[in-house]
């Protein structure tokens, strides 16, 4: 049975223009702790980049000085100038060379200047965007600068996995039972409720009312007899790559929260950026709850890197989507699919595109 007959597949042209569109799009570079006042190498999209504070802004740039090509990441910042460490060129913020110490009062060349590239802070993260204008705002994490809540950094981490899989992975909920048993869910227990998934926005949002062993660690205290819990989770998804997933306790105000934004580095290795974020708790250490979270990643990281096809759509009709239970995975696709599309790639109709099997 298929949902929407307008779904179609997306072919290895179609791949390469999605990871090419996503230069339009707010990636996550650093965490903002990390950028001090010494520049910082970063790599997105396959370009690497340096970051640097430069006269109170964040400013990105190719990591590359155009006189002999060394790693700007490996100078250092003077007031509001990147100076290079291999013979001391200095650029501003506008990435336009500024010094040539060589020669005191020589020309400096109209083509000594660099690309500077959107930069952004917000939320603990530094992000960057590899075009002019963002086709999308930064995505929303209000609990970062509430005083109730303590949001905490998880180490970045990379996979060898599309961008796509990663997310699909965060918000699927029907592998909680299998692959974080006693975790996040119960095997004798693997049924999705049923939810509505929509658009808001630049965002896909979703609801749901789940089963939660009492034993996992955000539930310790909530019920002393009995076996599950009921947690209220809810899901906005910002296109096209973070995830903000609020679980409601009781009893409340209680909250345990996860903010999740990924990079895609290559077309097959992503960067996870995670904040772990609580209003509850709060006298237990937090590494405890980093802890948690780097468990409940290293069951993930195997089944993710598994899967094929490795770049994500490839063609939604080579895998089967159940009917609720993948509500969200195939709206999320039919999402980058339209990117693409938008972006310029012409699709070809494939009839029974997605096939769902009740």
């Amino acid at each position: 049975m298929m949902e929407d007959q307008d779904l179609v597949a997306l072919d290895a042209t179609g791949e390469e223009i999605l990871y090419r569109a996503m230069r339009g799009y707010w990636q996550p570079a650093l965490y903002a702790k990390d950028l001090t006042d010494k520049p910082q190498p970063a790599v997105v999209l396959g370009e690497r980049l340096v970051i640097a504070r430069m006269g109170g802004e964040v400013a990105a740039f190719p990591d590359l000085c155009v006189h002999r090509g060394a790693a700007l990441s490996l100078g250092w910042v003077e007031g509001d100038q990147l100076r290079c460490a291999f013979h001391g060129w200095t650029y501003g913020k506008d990435g336009v060379c500024t010094s040539i110490p060589v020669r005191f009062g020589m020309r400096i060349p109209p083509r000594a200047r660099i690309p500077r590239y959107s930069a952004a802070e917000k939320n603990g993260l530094i992000w960057v965007c590899l075009e002019n204008e963002p086709k999308h705002p930064l995505p929303e994490f209000p609990e970062f600068n509430d005083p109730a809540f303590r949001p905490v950094p998880t180490p970045a981490y990379d996979w060898d996995c599309h961008f796509a899989r990663r997310v699909e992975n965060y918000v699927d909920f029907a592998h909680f039972a299998w692959v974080h048993d006693g975790i996040l869910g119960d095997r004798n227990h693997p049924e999705v409720p049923d939810h509505e998934v929509w658009r808001e926005g630049a965002e896909l949002r979703t609801a749901v009312d789940t089963e939660e062993p009492t034993a996992a660690l955000r539930n310790r205290g909530r019920s002393a007899t009995a076996e599950k819990v009921i947690t209220h989770r809810e899901y906005r998804i910002f296109i096209p790559n973070a995830a903000w997933v609020n679980h409601v306790m009781s009893p409340p105000p209680r909250r345990y929260v996860l903010f999740m934004t990924v990079c895609p580095i290559a077309p097959k290795r992503t960067r996870t950026f995670t904040f772990v974020t609580r209003n509850f708790d709060l006298d237990s250490p937090d590494q405890q709850y980093v802890d948690n979270d780097t468990t409940i990643i290293g069951q993930d990281k195997p089944i993710v890197e598994s899967q094929r096809p490795e770049e994500l759509p490839v063609d939604l009709s080579a895998e089967l989507h159940i009917r609720g239970a993948d509500r969200v995975s195939v709206e999320y696709r039919k999402w980058l699919i339209e990117i693409a599309k938008e972006t310029g790639w012409k699709s070809h109709r494939v009839e029974q595109a997605v096939r769902e099997e009740s």
